[in-house]
């Protein structure tokens, strides 16, 4: 008998998933959940978001994103509250490129007039990512300058926490959730 550990992990791949984005396979699929944020101003707030990854084929997943806003009293009711959200936040569209060497590229656009490129690692249900560049269109609604995310897969749930800085704060934590797949 050995006296390696036996690591147990949690891993999805996709039947019919391009090979090249095995890495992100436990990724694929609609989650649901609430989660909190900190405002640009500093106030608090809690949501409801749906966000989904799938493959065409390509050697990229793509990806949506969409938050709405929960009223205080659907908020205090947490994870019941989905479903009924007061008025929509904001959506990010983009791709997610996984590479050979265990790095991973990630292009997002978001509805709130910027569009970001964000590099990282990917460490088996663990991904951390930190923004090479940003672009802002004249009517962002907010002067988005950089920011750091981590994904990670937990207990079979997508957890994240996204921090940004702006024009008006450094970096500091903006949106976190637990997502669930539907």
């Amino acid at each position: 008998m050995s006296d390696t550990p036996q690591l147990n992990i949690d891993l999805e791949v996709p039947e019919g998933l391009n090979p090249a984005l095995t890495a992100l396979g436990w990724m694929v699929g609609r989650w649901e959940g609430t989660g909190h944020g900190t405002d640009h101003e500093g106030n608090d707030f809690q949501f409801e978001q749906r966000m989904e990854f799938q493959s065409n084929g390509e050697d990229y997943l793509y990806y949506v994103s969409q938050t709405f806003l929960l009223s205080e009293d659907e908020a205090e009711e947490g994870a019941e509250g989905i479903g009924r959200a007061t008025k929509a936040l904001g959506m990010e569209t983009g791709f997610w490129r996984p590479k050979a060497d265990a790095s991973v590229e990630v292009e997002l656009a978001s509805s709130d007039g910027w569009t970001e490129v964000l590099v990282g690692k990917v460490a088996v249900t663990r991904i951390d990512l930190t923004t090479d560049a940003v672009v802002r269109g004249e009517s962002a609604s907010v002067e988005h300058l950089s920011g750091q995310r981590l994904y990670g897969k937990v207990e079979g749930d997508l957890m994240y926490a996204l921090d940004r800085s702006t024009t008006d704060h450094e970096l500091r934590p903006h949106m976190w959730a637990r997502l669930k797949r539907v």
